[in-house]
């Protein structure tokens, strides 16, 4: 608990979350002010559904061989990136393309955080740490759809509110890169 690793993890993952759960609440409402149907729209969320078992599977093998701060700094990037396409996106091909790249990384964190926990820790306290880890994303998390919706009605447009997505990004891509293991020999 009084680690700055620790306040880091909670720090990335809390801009991770808030990022993951406005896009899931808002980007079928984006879709449909771009006069995309319900029903296309809605398929734009089983698509990161189907990219995020994708992004599962494959940043948890590669975690595995690159390291735990290697791949979510993969994930980082690649989140940024789609956030920065999401600022142009508006039509249904540009908005699949993000929900492809988006939840690729999407499930790619998710499949992260608890062996990054190990790496940083060791897993003597992993349940805990997940935890605190975990409430500091829910709570973030929970308030950004709120905060998102509330940047669309005062201005008419989810420019701002993206922009907002994509500065939080940045700002847990700069927080993972300042972590290092508390534990010896951890190396990845």
């Amino acid at each position: 608990m009084r680690t700055r690793q620790l306040w880091l993890v909670c720090g990335f993952y809390a801009a991770l979350l808030f990022v993951a759960q406005s896009v899931m609440t808002h980007i079928v409402p984006y879709a449909v002010d771009l006069n995309i149907s319900k029903p296309v729209a809605a398929t734009i969320v089983a698509t990161i559904g189907g990219s995020s078992i994708i992004g599962r599977l494959v940043m948890g093998f590669s975690s595995d061989r690159i390291g735990r701060k290697r791949g979510i700094l993969i994930c980082f990037l690649i989140l940024v990136t789609a956030l920065a396409w999401l600022q142009v996106s508006n039509q249904l091909w540009m908005l699949y393309l993000f929900a492809a790249i988006y939840g690729f990384n999407h499930g790619g964190f998710f499949a992260q955080v608890s062996p990054l926990l190990a790496w940083l820790f060791g897993t003597r306290s992993q349940g805990t740490l997940l935890g605190i880890v975990i409430f500091s994303g829910t709570f973030f998390g929970g308030v950004s759809p709120i905060i998102t919706g509330r940047i669309f009605d005062v201005t008419g447009s989810y420019q701002a509110a993206f922009l907002m997505l994509l500065l939080s990004a940045v700002v847990g891509l700069i927080l993972i890169t300042l972590l290092k293991p508390i534990r010896q020999g951890g190396d990845r």
